[in-house]
């Protein structure tokens, strides 16, 4: 589930605690599949007694910058998600992957459904602009080159990177376009819209840590396990049957690249 808003705010916190420029001195891995196609001993190989530089961000993927020319990058899939803890080592019952640093820090990756991934690589492959990034021109250049439904296209990673059901949803309401409208009848004021839509939506929730769903095992926490703020800020995700928060009918739901879409059928045209 999280997407976008929901790993930035861990990139930074992850930054803030002071992981960069430690040594990662051991690795314990409790998931072998985490660290596929890798198998464990060489992954631990080649990973331990690498120093953390930067850590940056591409769409959903986070960039761990190590010593050596790969990278570490980390995708939390559905349940992923990381948590800090200091001296000897206690994994949790969801613990896949422990790095234990320099100086008594160790960072857990915590995933109850399995399904994230940690890769050595430059880059992820086949991605998009990221959505933080975009700009005007390129974004309305690629609009121009497809013809396809909105919401497909936004939730299509190699069109704009970050951007998940949640904000496919809340972006093209601000836009007030059907998320089965063709993106290449868009005029151009449409276009504009989505982009800022697009821009607008991700950046607030950013700024409100990200969302979180439910209080399940797997729902969205931080790094220091507290909850995301942004989802009482939903105006439409989560929302089916409910009066549109702009002209009060109700929100229809349907199905579009077999994810749940709610939108308004009177203010999105």
């Amino acid at each position: 589930m999280p997407e976008l808003p929901e790993v930035e705010t861990i990139r930074r916190q992850l930054c803030a605690a002071g992981i960069c420029g430690r040594i990662i001195e051991r690795i314990s891995i409790g998931w072998p599949r985490t660290v596929e196609p890798m198998a464990p001993a060489a992954f631990r190989k080649k990973v331990t007694g690498q120093t953390i530089g930067a850590v940056s961000r591409h769409g959903k993927w986070l960039i761990f910058e190590l010593d050596d020319i790969d990278n570490l990058l980390v995708h939390l899939r559905m349940t992923g998600g990381f948590y800090f803890s200091e001296g000897d080592l206690k994994k949790g019952p969801y613990d896949r992957l422990v790095f234990q640093l320099s100086d008594g820090m160790n960072l857990h990756f915590r995933d109850p459904r399995k399904f994230g991934r940690v890769r050595l690589g430059i880059f992820p492959l086949g991605l998009g602009p990221d959505a933080m990034e975009i700009t005007p021109r390129p974004f309305f250049q690629t609009l121009e080159k497809s013809n396809r439904q909105l919401k497909p296209l936004l939730l299509d990673q190699s069109f704009v990177a970050g951007i998940g059901n949640i904000y496919a949803d809340e972006a093209l309401f601000a836009a007030r376009l059907r998320p089965d409208r063709r993106s290449g009848t868009l005029s151009e004021d449409e276009k504009q819209a989505l982009y800022y839509g697009i821009t607008n939506v991700i950046r607030a929730a950013v700024e409100n840590g990200g969302t979180s769903l439910g209080d399940g095992q797997g729902n969205y926490v931080d790094l220091n396990g507290n909850s995301g703020g942004h989802q009482d800020k939903a105006n439409v995700y989560g929302r089916a049957g409910k009066p549109c928060v702009e002209c009060g009918r109700p929100l229809e739901k349907t199905t579009l690249a077999q994810r749940t879409t709610v939108f308004c059928p009177h203010c999105q045209k």
